[in-house]
């Protein structure tokens, strides 16, 4: 369930910021907090996905699924502005429209 997986990554990034597991790089902790903002958005959670994108980002600012999942839970907030932005360095950060299809989707919106 979307539930399980949200106390896994939970898990999975108290684990690594405890110290209990050690050396794990910045890209890792990004992508565990991007993956917990998907839940959280299927879940419907949007300030919960809104601060894990904003925390993945803090890890690495160069992870194109977190900008996008933060602009898409942010949308969803009404925080238009700040939405657009995150969805604007998407598109800027994956030119192809093949492969932003659901930025170009959000912008529209």
């Amino acid at each position: 369930s979307l539930e399980e997986s949200v106390r896994w990554f939970s898990k999975a990034i108290w684990l690594s910021r405890s110290g209990r597991v050690s050396d794990v790089p910045a890209d890792l902790h990004s992508i565990l907090h991007s993956n917990r903002a998907l839940a959280y958005i299927k879940l419907k959670k949007w300030s919960e996905a809104e601060e894990d994108g904003s925390l993945a980002l803090s890890l690495n600012s160069r992870n194109t699924k977190a900008r996008y999942r933060r602009a898409l839970a942010r949308f969803e907030l009404g925080k238009y502005d700040p939405a657009l932005q995150d969805v604007e360095q998407v598109l800027q950060d994956v030119p192809d429209p093949k492969g932003n299809k659901e930025a170009v989707d959000l912008k529209g919106r």
